[in-house]
């Protein structure tokens, strides 16, 4: 098997379909049916679908214009909105639908870019091949150590029964955060003689990337609050500001949202949410799952400062499943407003029509230095009738 056919056959048709905005098969489906992309007339007919089958090879037919082909055909007929010409890829055509499903599974540029006239005319040198940067999922870690840790998210304790007493209050204040959630997201806690540089006192988060694939874990450090109180007794010492999260050794988080999974668009409520508000943006993990509680399909920063990679993919989530039209809902406090602001700035220079859920001077000053993990449900009720005003 090429190097092509391994890609098609690891990439999920699941993580195509959300590149697009597109619906999502449903769970353990062998076969999803779609419009045809090939040509517009072929829904015209009540044989008009084009199935496409779920196995490695992804074969696809359209039952009307009768066109064959596997992944690649699909994603030329999503970009090009016809066949392949003489009815198979070839040349140009096959080398671009290669370039998109390496550029969708986060893979180096390896196609030759077409040179600029000045380019052109300069003295020519070795070329450089421009690499994307990608987290590593870890289960194809290169060390061992990460590999072990690839389904630690089986392990995380969810009744704040069996959780350490720090732990367990932590969650009790927040009831938004069930069991049920916290199993869903790979979100617990992990016991003292666990294997995870997180076992001292720390919630942890399950990171993953576009494709579902874990590729990083966090942990929110439940003594931050008493850290900072003495960091600001102190004086603020230089070097010594807590941290609230930790993250694994050379996880990139600036190159992933949280909550940005393609597994989402199964999810009844969340087609729902970017149908009203389009992609909603917040800051860390925990705001991402109290507005899944309220019904809200969120991604995170995991910073009040987007990146540019992040920004990119706001973008293109934006127009390609939220009607163009995101939805910022940032921490009231002077960090994460000016880190918000910007992005607003950004997001509308790149034509997504953008914003604000709420600033700390907004609904009589009701969020001010709060965060929207701290939403009550009437709190999120009033804001929600202000936005469809």
């Amino acid at each position: 098997m090429s190097d092509i056919d391994d890609l098609i056959a690891q990439t999920p048709l699941e993580l195509v379909l959300s590149h697009y905005g597109l619906p999502l098969p449903a769970s353990g489906a062998r076969e999803h049916r779609m419009k045809c992309v090939f040509n517009e007339t072929c829904s015209d007919s009540k044989y008009g679908n084009l199935s496409v089958q779920m196995d490695a090879a992804k074969r696809l037919f359209c039952h009307v214009c009768e066109t064959s082909s596997n992944l690649l055909g699909l994603l030329h007929g999503l970009e090009k909105h016809q066949p392949p010409t003489g009815g198979r890829l070839r040349g140009q055509e096959f080398k671009d639908a290669v370039a998109k499903l390496r550029e969708i599974n986060g893979l180096a540029d390896d196609q030759p870019r077409k040179p600029s006239a000045q380019a052109a005319a300069a003295p020519k040198s070795d070329p450089k091949p421009v690499v994307k940067e990608a987290n590593v999922p870890m289960i194809r870690h290169e060390k061992e150590a990460a590999r072990e840790l690839a389904n630690l998210c089986d392990d995380l304790i969810v009744d704040v029964a069996e959780m350490s007493p720090d732990a367990g209050q932590y969650v009790r204040k927040r009831e938004w955060l069930t069991p049920d959630q916290m199993t869903a997201w790979g979100v617990g806690w992990i016991p003292g003689n666990g294997r995870s540089l997180f076992r001292k006192n720390y919630l942890v988060y399950t990171h993953r990337n576009e494709r579902g694939e874990v590729v990083s874990y966090s942990g929110r450090d439940l003594s931050f609050e008493a850290k900072w109180t003495k960091w600001l007794r102190d004086g603020k010492p230089e070097g010594k500001k807590p941290n609230k999260h930790r993250y694994v050794t050379g996880y990139k988080r600036g190159l992933e949202l949280y909550g940005g999974h393609a597994g989402r668009m199964n999810e009844p409520y969340v087609q729902e949410s970017l149908n009203e508000f389009g992609v909603v943006i917040t800051e860390g993990q925990n705001e991402v799952l109290r507005m899944e509680s309220l019904g809200v399909a969120a991604v995170g920063l995991g910073s009040n400062k987007a990146t540019d990679h992040q920004v990119d993919k706001l973008v293109r989530f934006a127009k390609k499943a939220g009607g163009n039209r995101a939805l910022l809902l940032p921490d009231c406090d002077e960090e994460g407003e000016a880190g918000f602001k910007e992005l607003l700035w950004r997001l509308s220079e790149a034509g997504v029509q953008t914003r604000l859920g709420f600033t700390s001077n907004t609904h009589g000053g009701m969020m001010r230095g709060r965060q929207p993990e701290d939403l009550t449900d009437e709190q999120w009720a009033t804001i929600r009738q202000t936005l469809s005003a």
